[in-house]
């Protein structure tokens, strides 16, 4: 009944489908939490190391499904081991930091998802994000930089490379400058949009690896709005390949320098074993969260330890993306 209602919503109201499904995920996972105090269901993936990180199982909820860090850390009742929430603007960062206590608390992976004002003009987009950077140091396990809202994907442009290149170099030494000041170091992964008909990596894939950045967010998706008969559409199995294609030949241009976290159409334990099995070290959810409900990540965690699927938790190799490549 919920996922008619979310449906017809989304073909008719999508705000309001979004709003609902996250409200249920809220409660849901509130819920677990009173009763139990901890991740609500024991994880059948074996934990993963990534970014100097150690994820419980490589199951995490995508940026936006969680945009101002409601749901938070209590993610890990639903059965996720991570939650990126955002994407923060530097005033959405200013109110986040203000309302949240300091980074401790238990619970999943807390990734935080920085990104540009709408007004902000690329040529001034650094500042913006080292905003963003400083304000939620203090909060998160990692942090993610957005260049795939339209704006932010400006910047990967050619006519912008110089304007990229100079905002990356300022990410990373930022980051070292904090983890000096605070005694801690902070992941960055940046998230970029691959289309999956496209037939070229950006440019900016190379230079991550370079400047040895932590991850890199690999968004198989056409960008917005997403639609009920997109989330459709990556049911069929040839949608499923062209993401699983992308996310091998970003395996092998990287060659193990950044662990690729996937993201865009993973709704299924089939998916997810694609993915992984694809080169993806950590897998993100969103829309399978509004359509199927909260408890989706438990219904793959299921789907492993019966060995109902192909490459099941147990033989899925996960890959270690520790290492001297993991830090500046």
């Amino acid at each position: 009944m919920f996922r008619y209602l979310v449906t017809a919503l989304m073909h008719r109201r999508p705000p309001l489908g979004r709003r609902l499904a996250f409200a249920r995920a809220r409660l849901a996972a509130r819920a677990s939490w009173r009763w139990t105090g901890r991740e609500a269901f024991p994880a059948t993936f074996a934990p993963v190391q990534a970014m100097g990180l150690t994820f419980p199982n490589p199951l995490g909820i995508a940026a936006g499904f969680d945009k101002r860090g409601q749901l938070g850390r209590r993610a890990g009742a639903l059965g996720f081991g991570c939650i990126e929430v955002g994407t923060l603007t530097p005033r959405d960062a200013a109110a986040y930091v203000a309302s949240k206590p300091a980074r401790g608390a238990t619970g999943s992976i807390l990734g935080v998802n920085i990104g540009m004002s709408p007004e902000t003009a690329p040529p001034y987009a650094q500042h913006d994000y080292l905003v963003g950077l400083r304000a939620v140091w203090g909060q998160a396990d990692y942090i993610a930089i957005n260049l795939c809202s339209p704006r932010a994907a400006e910047l990967l442009h050619p006519s912008r490379r110089e304007i990229l290149e100079a905002l990356l170099v300022a990410l990373k030494r930022e980051q070292r400058a904090l983890t000096a000041v605070s005694g801690r170091y902070v992941p960055l992964a940046v998230k970029v949009r691959l289309p999956p008909g496209a037939v070229e990596l950006p440019e900016v894939v190379a230079r991550l690896a370079a400047l040895r950045f932590d991850a890199l967010i690999a968004a198989i998706d056409g960008g917005p709005p997403a639609t009920s008969q997109r989330y459709a559409d990556w049911q069929a199995a040839e949608w499923q390949r062209r993401a699983c294609d992308r996310i091998e030949r970003l395996a092998a241009v990287l060659a193990g320098r950044l662990p690729i976290i996937a993201v865009g159409g993973i709704g299924s334990a089939q998916h997810v074993a694609g993915r992984l099995r694809a080169g993806a070290t950590l897998v993100q959810l969103h829309d399978a969260l509004v359509y199927e409900g909260p408890w989706v990540a438990l219904a793959i965690q299921r789907a492993g330890t019966r060995g109902t699927w192909p490459g099941a938790c147990a033989t899925v190799p996960l890959r270690d993306a520790t290492g001297p490549d993991a830090r500046p």
